[in-house]
C-alpha cells in the first residue's frame, strides 16, 4: 500500500509541477493614476515550433544596470510539459503563441535585455540566452505599452513589433477594471 500511495503522491506532484503557467494570470486587477508606481504592459510572443524549451524568461533591469537581474525582473513562461511540450498561451496569433504580461515598477528608465532559454532533459539541464535592448520609461501613475516582444528561436532572432491594434482591444476587454486612460505607448 506504501508503494501506491507514493506513486499517487509522485504522480500528483508531477502534475502540478508541469502545468503550463500564464504570465497574464499575474496582470493587477486594478491600475490608475494614483499608484506610486507605473504599469508596464505587453505580449512575449513565441513562434509555434520545435524545439520548445521547458523555460523561456524575458529580463529587464534598469538601464543604469544599478538593479540586479533575478527571478522578481523576469517574464516567465513554461511551455505545457505533461505529454509532449506544447505553447498555451493567452491566444495564437498565427505562428506566434502570444503571452500578456504587465508587472508594476518605480518611476525610471529600463530596458529589456535578455531572453533566456531553459531546457531540462532528465538527465541535464542547459540554459541559453539571447542578448537584446528594448528600453522602456516608465512613470508614476501611467501605464507604458512596450508593444510585443517576438522570439523566432531558429532564426535566433528578438524583434519588438507594436501591435496596438491586436492588444488594446484584448487587454480592455480582459481587464475592464484597469483605468485605461493613463495608457502610453514606450
Amino acid at each position: 500500500m506504501k508503494r501506491k500511495n507514493l506513486f499517487y503522491l509522485l504522480f500528483a506532484l508531477f502534475v502540478i509541477t508541469s502545468c503550463a503557467n500564464l504570465p497574464s494570470q499575474k496582470i493587477p486587477k486594478n491600475f490608475n493614476q494614483d499608484d506610486s508606481e507605473g504599469l508596464v504592459i505587453g505580449a512575449f510572443s513565441i513562434k509555434n515550433e520545435k524545439p520548445i524549451f521547458n523555460g523561456y524568461g524575458l529580463h529587464h533591469t534598469s538601464t543604469d544596470f544599478q538593479e540586479k537581474t533575478t527571478v522578481n525582473n523576469r517574464v516567465w513562461i513554461v511551455p505545457e510539459q505533461m505529454i509532449s511540450m506544447k505553447l498555451k498561451p493567452d491566444f495564437f496569433d498565427g505562428e506566434k503563441g502570444v503571452y500578456y504580461f504587465a508587472f508594476k515598477k518605480p518611476p525610471g528608465n529600463y530596458t529589456f535585455q535578455l531572453v533566456s532559454l531553459f531546457v531540462n532533459g532528465g538527465m541535464f539541464t542547459e540554459n541559453g540566452s539571447i542578448p537584446i535592448n528594448f528600453p522602456f520609461k516608465v512613470e508614476k501613475g501611467k501605464i507604458t505599452y512596450i508593444g510585443e516582444i517576438y522570439l523566432d528561436y531558429r532564426q535566433r532572432s528578438v524583434v519588438q513589433n507594436f501591435t496596438n491594434e491586436r492588444d488594446f482591444p484584448k487587454l480592455k476587454e480582459k481587464f475592464p477594471s484597469i483605468d485605461w486612460s493613463n495608457l502610453s505607448k514606450k
